[in-house]
């Protein structure tokens, strides 16, 4: 049986714009600096209106932990620009 050392994922989300996906990739900046868990590792970077995060963590639980983290996050940044609309 083989032991994964680390496991890592890649999502991209596509914004309406430009703007919105920096206004969202702004608002989880400071999640990125002060990471809930020394087991994972999350790159965010935008290009255009698309934003890619990778996540790459010691186990698959801190994986799942921290894509769900990041996306629950991403989308209050979503509908807090939808309401301003």
């Amino acid at each position: 049986m083989r032991i994964l050392r680390q496991v890592e994922t890649q999502i991209e989300i596509e914004f309406s714009s430009k703007k919105d996906a920096n206004i969202v990739l702004r608002s989880i900046e400071p999640e990125l600096m002060d990471s809930p868990s020394e087991r994972t590792q999350t790159e965010v970077e935008c290009h255009e209106n698309i934003l890619k995060i990778t996540i790459t963590a010691s186990d698959s639980p801190s994986l799942r932990a921290s894509l769900n983290s990041y996306l629950r996050w991403i989308m209050l940044s979503q509908q807090v620009i939808e309401l301003k609309n």
